[in-house]
């Protein structure tokens, strides 16, 4: 029970509409006045408040930002925030002011923000026995703001609509009314109000003030010297200002009338940022106006707009940038607009609400005829979730730091208060990209907390008629979505938490709605082939990314629509089977293991006989003839995983479909050229669709599944995706090869999991790492260095190198665990001995022949 108790009063504006022709939402702004004496020393209590709202907000006391939120919830769980206001309080009077972004709620846009039927502001003192006066309630103020909106119809922004259209000359109109409250009823006979309010899981997040990098493609009449001083770090401001005979420094960038200026500017890396443009508040630059588009590189024109674009060098300056803008009309100042920065009223400054995603900014300013305005600067502030990264890897290749690097700045920039799939485009916590992005977390810090939310989450979209949970969620209730699929990730990631956490009571809370899913893939097994089949509803078959497979329902092998059977499906609920069996031994459940065991070897079984040719699975059924098209390494992957094709003939099947992949499958084809499968056909040999980038995991699994030395010969190889990247000067990993929409995907990140697990060979060998495995693949470096978080609450953290010499490779382990005596148990398997258990308590060294 995570309800708050009763009394929780809401608040709203009286005149509210939750509907506006071409927008996706408002804003509002509240306000009062608390009067607070400071007894001259730090009180006996802090004044803590709880708050939330609908759809999200932001708290300023004496113009100075206090926090943001909350965290995405939904209908199930809506969550608050404890903030500790005492610091920010004088004594006297204090203006508190709450910022509110709502969503209308009945409208298809605004796809990563649940809401509710209503909007709301709550404020609760934590110890409701000294009320601190902020509790909301009718003494607030409210306005609604007529100068913003929230736009729709940007080709670029088809799921979110977070991008503004602001003219605040508009603010003259702004009218202060009461607010009203939200009555609930009937109160204390357990009718509650729409949000089901339920404590924050995660920390707050990190906020790391940047710089701009470097500045492009400057078309200003003032020149981009000026430019460079004002915002650009380490500049000569003084040499400039005489070369220019401009003003700049501390009073800015005087800007004349009739001009515009062009500025294209780069942050370091790919960036997840809260940015702020600042100008001198004076009623002369009243009507100027502020252009900021987004973009992740410099890219040539798309294919279709946005999902396939042609990009290459990301830092080809001589090419276009492109993506979703903010527009910003300046007032001058006038005197009605609520200050929500410390710098007003001397300045006017524009502070997009939600967080916005770029590698490079384009900022377009027109200053109209008799105006003028001055440009004091623009700040930029990194937002990400607080991840404390303990994990370190090398081995002395330029390659391997550069991989390392990008995967971690990729998975951190996907890690808000959710995991999300892509921060430039959608913001969506999807099970499938979830999964990849808790698993690279768990190797690179002891911090589960936003995966435990997760998991929580999706568990909560889990819907009984249709026996599946969400494919995601935290989104809005116009959009849910079920992929068939995406279930049983879930599953997955419930076990992975299992293994990696040994959280008992943590995994026994989700194992009813786990079951129930089970559940429902059994429902649908045929009974003359013993294989689910496709679900006569909409939920979607969705299998991966590639062009053959692009036509609807998009991402579908062919195969599936024609036989009514989906070879991977049928063998991912095999291997999550098997996944949850292992999780029920280990709960002391074996009845139940055993029945699924038997569950996963019946569908595995089914899978040989009817979706196996003889020499390849297909995609469905092996109907003969099976078309051409019905062929992909997807397929060969997952018999392998499920433990349909094993010993020599996972081999096999692994080795030829990876050396015979398709290459018009991972890349762009457009949908009218005819040649989209004949490449399949004309071709002597059989080719197999490839696997995407989303995939790559699971290939790479089933490489490793397969045994001897099949990963090891296919490591070097595999990469090749990622090295193109390199070559095109990414900072984060794209989304995929096909349509290259998104330039920053965590599910990219897995040189994280191969080089960790794999590589180095760090895995669990008991739930929890009471036991740690480690059986490191010394052939694929010469020299090695890394270390890694194991136990994860128990804060052990182990350090690796070795060291290949002529005729012998050195291996060492050292125990860097900060409490001093606690002991590691590590389950050894090097290649010139068999397995062992050794106590690592310092120091391990052990000398391995070379072969």
């Amino acid at each position: 029970m995570e309800l708050l108790q009763t009394g929780n009063t809401w608040i709203w504006h009286p005149d509210w509409v939750d509907a506006k022709p071409d927008s996706a939402g408002g804003f509002l702004h509240f306000r009062k006045t608390l009067h607070h004496h400071h007894p001259g020393v730090t009180p006996a209590k802090p004044i803590t408040i709880n708050i939330s709202a609908d759809t999200r907000y932001k708290l300023y006391i004496n113009k100075q930002f206090v926090h943001g939120g909350p965290v995405k919830g939904d209908e199930r769980r809506w969550f608050y925030d404890t903030v500790d206001v005492t610091p920010f309080l004088r004594d006297g009077d204090n203006h508190i002011a709450v910022h509110v972004l709502r969503f209308y709620h009945a409208t298809t846009y605004a796809w990563p923000f649940a809401r509710m039927p209503i909007g709301g502001l709550f404020i609760q003192s934590v110890d409701q026995s000294t009320p601190c006066g902020l509790n909301t309630d009718d003494s607030w103020e409210t306005a609604i703001d007529p100068s913003a909106e929230l736009r729709v119809g940007d080709p670029f922004d088809v799921f979110m609509q977070i991008f503004e259209r602001v003219d605040r000359r508009r603010d003259e109109h702004l009218t202060w009314t009461r607010a009203s409250v939200v009555v609930i009823p009937f109160e204390g006979v357990g009718l509650t109000s729409p949000w089901r309010l339920c404590p924050r899981m995660i920390p707050h997040q990190r906020r790391t003030p940047l710089t701009f990098h470097a500045l492009h493609n400057v078309r200003s009449t003032v020149g981009a010297a000026a430019w460079e001083a004002l915002l650009l770090p380490h500049a000569d401001s003084t040499s400039t200002a005489a070369a220019t005979g401009l003003e700049q420094g501390a009073g800015g960038l005087r800007l004349p009338s009739n001009s515009t200026h062009h500025l294209e500017l780069e942050v370091e890396a790919h960036k997840t940022t809260l940015l702020a443009f600042r100008f001198l508040a004076e009623a002369v630059a009243s009507g100027t106006k502020l252009t900021i588009t987004y973009s992740e590189c410099y890219e040539d024109e798309p294919h279709e707009m946005p999902f396939s674009r042609c990009k290459g060098d990301r830092t080809d300056t001589t090419k276009m940038l492109i993506g979703p803008y903010d527009s910003y009309t300046l007032s001058g100042g006038v005197g009605t607009s609520p200050c929500y920065t410390v710098n007003s009223p001397r300045e006017e400054v524009y502070q997009p609400f939600h967080y916005r995603t770029f590698r490079y900014l384009t900022v377009d300013i027109e200053v109209p005829a008799n105006t003028e305005v001055t440009c004091v600067g623009f700040d930029v502030v990194e937002t990400r979730y607080p991840l404390e990264v303990e994990a370190s890897f090398g081995t002395g290749d330029e390659w391997v730091s550069k991989f390392w690097s990008i995967s971690v700045r990729t998975l951190e920039n996907c890690m808000h208060d959710c995991y999300e799939d892509c921060p430039f485009y959608e913001q969506l916590q999807y099970s499938l990209d979830t999964r990849s992005s808790s698993l690279f977390t768990y190797l690179l810090s002891a911090d589960d907390r936003l995966a435990r939310q997760a998991i929580v989450q999706i568990h909560d979209s889990f819907n009984p008629s249709i026996g599946l949970t969400a494919s995601r969620s935290t989104d809005s209730i116009m959009m849910r979505q079920y992929i068939i699929p995406f279930a049983l990730y879930w599953i997955c990631m419930v076990t992975d938490h299992y293994e990696y956490y040994a959280d008992a009571a943590f995994a026994r809370r989700f194992l009813g709605v786990a079951e129930s899913i089970l559940e429902t893939f059994a429902s649908q097994i045929g009974s003359h082939h013993g294989l689910i089949t496709s679900p006569n509803n909409a939920a979607w078959e969705f299998t991966d990314w590639t062009t053959p497979w692009a036509k609807t329902p998009p991402g579908v092998p062919p195969a599936v629509g024609r036989t009514g059977v989906s070879t991977y499906i049928n063998c991912l609920y095999a291997y999550t089977l098997k996944a949850l069996a292992t999780l029920h031994e280990h709960l002391g459940r074996r009845e139940s293991a055993l029945g699924f065991r038997d569950r996963a070897d019946a569908i595995s079984n089914a899978v040989s006989l009817h979706c196996f040719d003889g020499e390849f699975f297909t995609d469905g059924l092996a109907q003969v003839p099976v078309p051409a098209n019905e062929y992909s390494q997807h397929s060969q992957v997952w018999a392998v995983l499920s433990g349909a094709a094993t010993g020599t003939l996972a081999e096999r099947i692994l080795r030829e479909s990876l050396a015979n992949g398709d290459p018009d499958s991972q890349r762009w084809i457009p949908s009218s050229a005819s040649q989209t499968r004949t490449s399949l056909i004309k071709h002597e040999r059989r080719l197999f669709t490839m696997t995407s980038i989303s995939f790559s995991f699971y290939t790479l699994r089933a490489a490793a599944a397969v045994g001897g030395a099949f990963y090891d010969e296919h490591f070097p190889s595999f990469w090749t995706i990622w090295n193109k990247q390199v070559a095109q000067n990414v900072t984060t990993w794209a989304e995929d090869s096909v349509g290259v929409r998104s330039d920053c995907h965590a599910w990219g990140s897995v040189p994280i999991y191969e080089f960790v697990a794999e590589v180095a060979g760090i895995k669990p060998a008991a739930p929890g790492f009471s036991k740690v495995a480690f059986q490191p693949r010394l052939r694929l470096f010469p020299h090695l260095n890394m270390t890694v978080p194991v136990g994860g609450i128990n804060d052990k953290l182990i350090e690796i190198n070795w060291e290949r010499l002529d005729d012998e490779t050195i291996v060492s382990l050292r125990n860097r665990t900060r409490r001093s005596g606690t002991m590691v148990l590590v389950v050894v398997r090097l290649p010139d001995r068999g397995e062992f258990t050794a106590e690592l308590r310092d120091t391990l060294e052990y000398h391995v022949r070379n072969t």
